[in-house]
């Protein structure tokens, strides 16, 4: 799934409008520069970001691209430390659904929380990495 860069929370819009200045539109743009180390270099120098900043840029367009997932919860997952299916895959669909509810309360994050169902669906469409990790 592909979506707008200024659809993700959680990141800066002054940040992603360095990313539409440097040619990076959408969370598709972002994964195939993450991609491409020469790229990577290009975009870090022309836009300004540091690698903390690009790095959850990355995060959340990883998060956001998957199944179910979407813009929607991709801020609460990144910021309780889940940032690709590997992470994901460390955690059960409950636990996680009561981590999620833990980060969200502390935080005082004002995104939903997803239901089990929810996460149940993001753990039945893991499938084993090909290509590229995260």
């Amino acid at each position: 799934m592909n979506h707008k860069m200024t659809d993700l929370k959680g990141i800066d819009q002054d940040l992603v409008a360095k990313l539409k200045a440097a040619g990076v539109e959408t969370t598709s743009d972002l994964m195939k520069v993450w991609h491409d180390p020469d790229q990577r270099a290009k975009l870090a120098t022309t836009s300004g970001l540091n690698d903390e900043q690009f790095k959850r840029m990355v995060s959340l367009a990883r998060m956001a691209r998957m199944p179910g997932v979407g813009p929607k919860y991709a801020e609460l997952l990144v910021t309780s430390g889940v940032i690709g299916r590997k992470s994901l895959s460390k955690h059960t669909p409950e636990g996680l659904v009561k981590h999620l509810a833990e980060v969200s309360a502390s935080r005082k994050l004002t995104g939903p929380v997803p239901s089990l169902t929810e996460v149940g669906a993001w753990f039945a469409d893991l499938k084993p990495l090909v290509g590229p990790p995260d």
